[in-house]
């Protein structure tokens, strides 16, 4: 039956209909023209593709082009709507067709509503992307893709939520860490902002843990593991920026805890010019930086939280690595550097910390850092190492120079074996910066300027911090770049003791006391009190913050899974042996 034929019928048909009602006759038409659009185009075409005409007489496109007219003519015998009685007839033929057609062709090539598919997936990225527009956090992952967002009818929305709190107001803030821990019956957060612990508001136990597992997916870490040190990355977008965090999980017997690092990689590159060193200390490390001096021992300390490893990976960096052999040993390769053969050390394997350095060690490496020498034996490899023209940087979780060598020698197990090859002990604590943007510059007081070691009668201007900016209506506002505090970023200071021989035989009698004093005395060390003048004569720091880091060094929150310090009197951070009070506020 050709197309011609049918729609002469279907006009007989009109005719009479339009009688009754003039509207009908041309929306039942209209809702005839599509299906025979379908049929001719892409039914016939379908059908012949798959022989369903069997017997060659053609059947399948006219007998549906029949069925459409049955449809049309009874819609125009129903008045008003007839149409609709049109568009429900020729849906019911079309779905049967579609059945028995599914049946005759081969599997896999059944009919499916692809559009449909397409429209309810595009309904589905757009609700995706109004419940992300909506987000003050989003997570990125694979290749910068948006995490999906739960919706309002979402149970994980309050768990969204409530890690759009604990890192939105972090980042807000500038922590550069914060450390979720399970507490009994509730888990407490601590930002770290500029090495100053900020507690904020507890989570409930319950939400707690959600919060964590919900971090810990994207993060790509295993959700089941509660127990074992976990690693792993994910960026966040806000309305601030992207942001990269470094998640550290592991758990205890009170639960999960997760240590979230800030863009840990631009905290961790800092150049050596820029830790903060005297000229006084530079002229001190400068012998070890190439030969003939560079060999021996070197203590790095610093209370956890204190940049310790920064430290470490800057001093690394005064070396060549591409005119010599610089290898580390380290429980977690924070930071890859250019040039230097870094090992992480796999707790799994057979072979422990010390055996594994030995390996190192005998290779015949240049220059050697290892992390720590918690695991024993370790300080002992080192030590016997020493006379290998090999220089070696020892990473020591402790405040002060005399506590990293009470360490050491702890470690090494003899005070002979621990004082042969010593070279030196760098010791670092971090202050504040007073932010640049509403610091407060003026004259020190006749006492400041003699504690600061200025000339009688010479004056400076100070910086003070102030954390207040005037607007436009006269009022003052808290400052927008450091958030109020008064202060944006850290410094650092350093006592560096150099050890010669005649400090070597003191601490080979373990006179600790005496090498520190002979230092001091003789070698003119600088202490770090006098560092932290000097840092504020420079402008780096304020009388204010000196004041509050040397009345009680409390380290900022310690990482996921940290070991504690094994050496003796850690528990309590003691500051050097003063000989200079450090400035009242």
């Amino acid at each position: 039956m050709s197309l011609n034929t049918m729609t002469t019928a279907l006009l007989a048909v009109g005719d009479t209909a339009i009688l009754l009602n003039p509207v009908t006759p041309v929306l039942t038409l209209a809702a005839y023209a599509p299906y025979a659009w379908l049929i001719s185009s892409k039914i016939e075409k379908d059908a012949t593709a798959f022989n369903l005409n069997k017997g060659g007489f053609g059947w399948i496109n006219p007998a549906l082009m029949a069925g459409g007219i049955i449809a049309v003519a009874v819609g125009l015998l129903v008045p008003f709507a007839g149409w609709l009685v049109t568009l429900l007839i020729e849906a019911g033929i079309l779905v049967g067709y579609w059945k028995w057609r599914d049946k005759q062709v081969p599997a896999g090539k059944q009919f499916r509503l692809s559009m449909i598919s397409k429209l309810k997936e595009r309904a589905e990225e757009r609700k995706a992307q109004k419940n992300a527009a909506a987000a003050n956090l989003v997570f990125l992952v694979g290749r910068g893709e948006k995490a999906k967002v739960p919706g309002k009818d979402d149970p994980l929305l309050e768990v969204h939520q409530a890690a759009e709190r604990v890192l939105g107001e972090a980042i807000a803030a500038r922590a550069s860490r914060t450390q979720v821990q399970s507490l009994q019956g509730s888990v407490g957060v601590v930002d770290v902002v500029d090495a100053m612990p900020v507690k904020r508001d507890a989570l409930t136990a319950e939400l707690g843990g959600k919060v964590m597992d919900y971090i810990k997916k994207h993060a790509g870490l295993d959700v089941n593991e509660r127990r074992r040190r976990q690693v792993g990355k994910v960026t966040v977008q806000t309305s601030l920026g992207s942001k990269e965090l470094t998640i550290t999980t592991s758990g205890s017997t009170t639960g999960q805890s997760m240590r979230i690092d800030f863009n840990r990689d631009e905290q961790l590159k800092r150049d050596f010019a820029d830790l903060g060193f005297t000229k006084q200390h530079l002229a001190l490390l400068e012998p070890t930086r190439d030969l003939p001096g560079r060999e021996g021992i070197i203590l790095l300390c610093a209370p956890t939280g204190f940049g310790l490893t920064t430290m470490a990976y800057a001093m690394l960096s005064r070396h060549d690595a591409f005119t010599s052999s610089v290898k580390t040993l380290e429980r977690s390769v924070d930071l890859r550097l250019d040039g230097v053969d870094q090992l992480q050390f796999d707790s799994t394997s057979q072979s422990d910390f010390a055996t594994t350095l030995r390996s190192i060690i005998r290779r015949g490496p240049d220059v050697v850092f290892a992390s720590d020498v918690a695991d024993p034996g370790t300080a002992k490899v080192i030590s016997d190492a020493s006379g290998n023209q090999v220089l070696t940087y020892v990473g020591l979780p402790v405040d002060g120079v005399q506590l990293a060598l009470a360490h050491w020698i702890k470690a090494v197990g003899s005070a002979g074996d621990a004082a042969r090859g010593l070279k030196a002990v760098v010791s670092q604590r971090l202050l504040r910066v007073p932010c640049p943007a509403c610091k407060i510059m003026g004259p020190c007081s006749a006492d400041q300027a003699k504690r600061l070691g200025l000339p009688a009668g010479k004056t400076i201007e100070l910086a003070r911090a102030s954390g207040k900016v005037l607007a436009k209506n006269g009022r003052e506002e808290a400052c927008e770049v450091c958030r109020g505090t008064g202060y944006f970023g850290l410094t650092g200071i350093h006592e560096v003791m150099p050890i010669d021989d005649e400090g070597r035989k003191l601490l080979s009698r373990n006179d600790i006391a005496g090498a520190y004093q002979h230092a001091r005395r003789n070698l003119r060390m600088m202490l770090m009190q006098e560092s932290a003048l000097m840092a504020v004569r420079d402008g780096r720091t304020t009388v204010e913050d000196v004041a509050r880091a040397f009345a009680a060094v409390k380290p900022a929150a310690p990482s996921a899974g940290a070991k504690p310090a094994a050496a003796p009197g850690t528990a309590k951070p003691a500051s050097p042996a003063p000989t200079k009070p450090a400035p009242k506020a």
